[in-house]
């Protein structure tokens, strides 16, 4: 009597689904099948190639897919081989932590040349983060666009762009939920899949019924207003759309990260972003303060976290933190300030400033009285590491105002350039925009220089005022100046740190309120600078020598 043959996936213990996987490569052209047990949960992942791109939609609509997924919370995937060779070779990170060589159950025995990763993460690594900055380098473009079109009250289009970064966000996390993207569905179906890998996305879209959601409804509206070149004015939708996107983008993040350390560390326990917090005795327990850290580590792998300070004005309360790793970019930081505003709203800001530690140790030399007053244990609240390092601090340390004379020049003659175009042609400010907010930041890094021994990177406007407000906290007296400004001061200057190609519109209350602020701000730095005798004689003879202008002038 011959002996059955026994089942490869005789290991999954589960009759059922050995069943169904002896037919599947039966059936099919199955190439390889590899399968996940994820730790301390009852999920695992069975990945399965398949040699025809028609066989993959086919295979995943089976009633079978989503029974296996719903009763034993087994989620199965399907790919074709040219899409999988294609993945592997990009970088793709679900391809790569799914479909490494310990995780192979199944080849086909006539497979000449399988797909199999066995590289390890130091050789993966600038792959992975070339795929992630992909998606932030044209994500980017997305954002910055709608805010172009917003300040243009170009309003249908703002929807049209809006519709098509959420698109790009969902995209998204279907490829790092599922390895691929459903093409030729609507937005609609698009969420309703994808809420069987995020069940939290039911918390930011409300539903029209059943299946539909308000926002593809709002979408098509602008569409129809556009081909029937008519408006739609419903402004007010503009902050909850970018609520819902920037979820959708603090989702991508954290899926990055969760999907990094899988990598790395196969078979080990995931990293948990909030293991080793260090509580701090000096600070009371602040909880607002813990789900920010919570929020930011989702965003990027940190070795520590410090809080250098915090102050309230009003009813706005505003914590000063350092990150210190080895990604948090301006960029980054960005991204992480405008996911911490859409959490806490208006009541909370958080001024973010971050540096590897590597960076930090070279520049000791400029600004190791700015570090080292942070980087102290009572100021610790966060660290991932018991033996992360000290910087090897400079001892003893003379702080020193490196070339102040030339970062005062280049504020100086901004703000001359600026009076410069005012007192041209009549009413002609072409321009006048541009100067300004390059003069309002170029005074910031430089006022943060002079009282802090720090030279801050190009950060955001309010970022730098905020920071000018921890060397100086009497510098908040020129809030007021803001708050008369008839735009939000920051918003505009950092719009207007770029060429839009656009005719000026910008009237003579405008104008003067942007006068007042350079002169106020120019008076106060030239008090600092001049009246604190940080220049020596010559270099005062040199500024002295170019105008007589009283924010010169040292007389």
């Amino acid at each position: 009597m011959k002996t059955p043959k026994k089942s490869p996936f005789s290991f999954l213990a589960n009759e059922f689904l050995e069943n169904i996987l002896d037919h599947l490569v039966k059936d099919y052209s199955i190439v390889q099948i590899f399968y996940k047990k994820e730790k301390k949960s009852t999920q695992s992942h069975i990945l399965v190639q398949v040699y025809k791109y028609a066989d993959v939609a086919k295979l995943q609509s089976k009633k079978w897919v989503a029974e296996f997924r719903e009763q034993y919370q087994v989620y199965i995937y399907f790919i074709d081989y040219s899409r999988l060779d294609y993945q592997i070779s990009k970088g793709h990170p679900f391809i790569e932590y799914h479909c490494h060589q310990s995780s192979l159950v199944y080849k086909h025995e006539e497979s000449s040349s399988p797909l199999v990763i066995d590289r390890g993460w130091k050789k993966y690594r600038k792959k992975f983060n070339q795929y992630e900055n992909s998606f932030h380098h044209d994500h980017e473009i997305r954002r910055v666009q709608i805010e172009r079109l917003i300040s243009e009250d170009s309003y249908n289009s703002v929807f049209t762009s809006f519709e098509k970064l959420i698109e790009y966000d969902l995209e998204y996390l279907e490829e790092l939920y599922t390895g691929n993207r459903t093409s030729d569905i609507d937005l609609n179906q698009r969420i309703n899949n994808l809420l069987i890998y995020i069940p939290e996305l039911k918390s930011y879209f409300v539903k029209k019924n059943n299946h539909e959601y308000f926002i593809t409804e709002l979408f098509t509206k602008a569409k129809e207003a556009i081909a029937g070149d008519d408006l739609i004015y419903d402004t007010e939708m503009y902050e909850s759309l970018r609520i819902i996107e920037d979820s959708l983008f603090t989702f991508i993040e954290a899926r990055f990260y969760e999907l990094k350390h899988l990598i790395k560390k196969q078979y080990e326990k995931i990293y948990k972003v909030d293991q080793d917090v260090v509580p701090i005795k000096e600070y009371p327990n602040d909880e607002i303060l813990d789900k920010a850290m919570e929020r930011i580590l989702t965003f990027t792998e940190l070795e520590q976290i410090y809080l250098f300070h915090q102050t309230t004005y009003g009813e706005v309360k505003t914590y000063y933190l350092l990150l210190i790793g080895s990604n948090v970019n301006n960029e980054k930081l960005k991204s992480i300030t405008q996911s911490l505003k859409s959490r806490f709203g208006d009541q909370y800001g958080f001024l973010l400033l971050g540096h590897n530690r590597y960076w930090i140790q070279k520049n000791l030399y400029q600004y190791q009285s700015f570090f080292a007053f942070i980087m102290q244990a009572k100021h610790l609240m966060y660290s991932s590491d018991q033996y992360h390092p000290e910087p090897h601090w400079q001892m003893p340390h003379h702080p020193q105002h490196n070339e102040l004379y030339f970062h005062y020049k280049s504020t100086l003659e901004s703000a001359l350039q600026f009076y410069k175009l005012l007192d041209g042609e009549k009413e002609n400010y072409q321009g006048i925009s541009n100067l300004f907010s390059l003069s309002f930041l170029s005074f910031c890094r430089t006022y943060i220089l002079v009282k802090t021994f720090y030279l801050p990177n190009y950060m955001t406007s309010e970022a730098l005022w905020q920071l000018c407000i921890y060397a100086d906290k009497d510098i908040y007296k020129f809030n007021y100046l803001f708050e008369q400004f008839n735009t939000n001061l920051f918003s505009f200057a950092d719009y207007n740190m770029s060429v839009h190609h656009s005719i000026a519109k910008i009237d003579i209350e405008k104008v003067n309120q942007m006068k007042m602020i350079v002169e106020k701000l120019m008076t106060e730095l030239k008090e600092v600078v001049i009246g604190g005798q940080l220049l020596d004689d010559f270099e005062l003879d040199l500024i002295a020598e170019k105008t007589d202008h009283p924010i010169v002038y040292t007389n």
